[in-house]
């Protein structure tokens, strides 16, 4: 059928197409968040587009509902099965089917557990490194360099502190599921 032909004023029309723009906006929207967290965009399309449809879909009916490209959305599904976020299940007319993760927290804790834990890791090792250098070989007699020196550590362990509590926090968030960062606020606002 002609969608064209279809008078506008066809509830079922009007009602399906609401729907079909609803779930593009969502998808951009999922779109736009994955680019902001570094990932392809696609990703979030085509992980929201399988969220939001009450059954499995094809690779085919994913590139219809987002308008990628064949190749783009198999790439796509490769990487959101790489991330657990979106799972085979089962046939379609001989076709594979995907389906989403719905918990986004489980979702959010993993990218959380890869990712940014990792980076704090990798940023209190460097912190480490130079107050260790400093507290090993920042001693000298000269007092403007031994003031530099001074505040240079006392700035340099506020910041590996900050680090060590954000760790902890996102640790606890990854085993959890809950974030609760009241007991970090004196760390975020110390002055100094």
């Amino acid at each position: 059928m002609d969608l064209k032909s279809v008078p506008q004023t066809d509830p079922e029309y009007t009602q399906n197409e609401t729907v079909r723009q609803a779930r593009a906006i969502v998808a951009e929207a999922v779109g736009e968040v994955m680019a902001f967290w570094n990932f392809k965009p696609s990703m979030g399309r085509v992980w929201a587009t399988l969220y939001l449809s009450p059954r499995p879909l094809t690779s085919a009916e994913l590139v219809e509902e987002t308008g990628l490209s064949v190749g783009s959305v198999s790439m796509t599904l490769s990487g959101l099965q790489d991330w657990g976020v979106v799972r085979h299940a089962g046939r379609t007319n001989g076709r594979r089917c995907f389906e989403a993760e719905t918990d986004v927290v489980k979702m959010v804790t993993r990218v959380f557990r890869e990712r940014e834990l990792g980076l704090i890791r990798d940023t209190v090792e460097k912190l480490e490194k130079a107050i260790r250098l400093l507290d090993e070989h920042g001693r000298t007699s000269v007092p403007a360099q031994m003031l530099e020196g001074r505040f240079v550590i006392t700035r340099a362990r506020r910041l590996l502190d900050l680090a060590n509590t954000g760790h902890q926090m996102l640790d606890r968030f990854t085993r959890v599921g809950r974030l609760d960062i009241k007991w970090i606020r004196n760390k975020l606002t110390r002055r100094g």
